[in-house]
């Protein structure tokens, strides 16, 4: 079969990846050109692993252009843009209409960006030519292309019970849960699920500012909590909370939804304060005054990525420097625009503070010694997850919600 793939972004381009590898026909459209060209001479824009490698394996079954109206011969049209957020929460959808609007003749719409309850339902009325369906990724940055070859779900949706058949035989041949529903569910799935999981981290990071107070280890208690089975282990790290480019747009969206809708969510709303509170809340273990060095070991949302959107990291600095704070970082990937090291020895020379902002293996791993070269060798584990965090000798250390494990340097030795 033949798919057009509009938006090759980490969706569109993992999407691109795994229908290629099952034997597709693929053209990619990219509406940024020096992005178009990267991906024209075998590069990927941004770090996902495995990817490169599909491109360059089934090179001869991609097409890559600029020009939306070459995807209109395909059997399916994919879009997988973005909907960015407006101030008030809600969806741009302005990309998703361009699209759909460059087609003349009718086509076969797949839906894979993330899009509010009741998109697809108006954009039928709108495009009434086109049929079509939501397919929600549920992609991991970091391993997206391995989410595609091998989901834990996938979710149709439709009203067009010919497509929805059709989808179901290909996705069926993924060997994994299959449902198949109405848009609105669909779409409605996509975000519970990651309302749900966001939720999951506010609420572990509730229970850490009470752990701090009351002399508790809130990873001790998350590893206890994981063990029963209908709670489950994942998300329970406390922390700096959640970031990137899909939960704080997803739970803004909702909201909005809900607004529009006349209705308050109280849980939900409840877990983005918690959010927005837990980056003041790692400020107050900072006694910085001005003119000080904090030194950022880790800048992008999560290990295994280069992604910045809505990183920790920048509103953690940003607060900061109205402190007159100085900042600099280091990441094995990501960058920013603020001061950058090379090294992490480099970062951390000079510093009054450092602290962990995402889990990069090299960074948990860093032992002790390393932090020598602080002015005074201050760290705040924003993660809890340095792997010396017991016997930190000559390093003043805290967590998140794991008081009792702070060690003054002159009772280590």
């Amino acid at each position: 079969m033949k798919f057009g793939i509009i938006g090759l972004g980490y969706v569109g381009l993992a999407t691109l990846c795994g229908l290629a590898k099952a034997g597709h026909e693929v053209i990619g459209v990219e509406k940024h050109i020096p992005k178009l060209e990267q991906l024209k001479g075998g590069t990927v824009p941004f770090h996902e692993p495995g990817m490169a490698e599909v491109l360059s394996e089934y090179k001869d079954a991609i097409t890559w252009t600029d020009d939306v109206g070459l995807a209109s011969g395909a059997d399916y049209v994919i879009l997988a843009v973005g909907t960015p957020s407006r101030e008030d929460g809600s969806c741009d959808l302005s990309y998703i209409e361009a699209a759909l609007a460059a087609f003349k003749t009718p086509q076969k719409i797949i839906i894979r960006s993330t899009v509010p309850p009741g998109t697809t339902n108006v954009l039928k009325v709108m495009y009434p030519a086109h049929t079509f369906a939501i397919v929600p990724e549920f992609l991991q940055e970091g391993r997206a292309l391995a989410d595609v070859l091998k989901p834990h779900r996938v979710v149709i949706g439709s009203d067009d019970l010919e497509m929805c058949e059709e989808l179901a035989g290909i996705y069926g041949r993924l060997g994994v849960p299959l449902v198949c529903t109405s848009p609105i569910n669909a779409e409605f799935i996509k975000y519970a699920s990651n309302a749900f999981l966001a939720t999951k981290i506010s609420f572990i990071n509730d229970l850490s500012r009470l752990a701090d107070k009351a002399g508790a280890d809130i990873t001790t208690i998350a590893d206890g909590m994981g063990l029963d089975p209908r709670i489950g282990r994942s998300f329970l790290n406390a922390g700096l909370g959640y970031g990137g480019s899909c939960f704080p747009k997803d739970m803004a969206a909702l909201l909005h939804v809900a607004q529009e809708n006349g209705l308050d969510l109280p849980v939900i709303r409840a877990a983005a304060e918690t959010n927005d509170a837990q980056i003041r809340y790692l400020l107050s273990k900072l006694d910085v005054t001005r003119g000080m060095r904090v030194a950022f070991l880790g800048l992008a949302f999560k290990p295994g990525t280069d992604d910045m959107r809505d990183a920790p990291s920048i509103a953690l600095a940003q607060q900061l420097l109205l402190q007159e704070v100085e900042v600099i970082g280091y990441d094995p990937l990501a960058t920013w625009d603020y001061r950058q090291a090379d090294t992490v020895e480099e970062a951390l020379d000079g510093a009054d503070y450092a602290i962990l902002v995402t889990e990069w293996e090299e960074l948990v791993n860093l032992k002790p010694e390393a932090f020598a070269g602080m002015r005074q060798p201050r760290f705040i584990d924003a993660r809890n997850a340095w792997k010396f965090a017991r016997d930190p000798r000559d390093v003043q250390y805290e967590g998140v919600g794991r008081m009792q494990q702070k060690v003054n340097p002159s009772t280590s030795k």
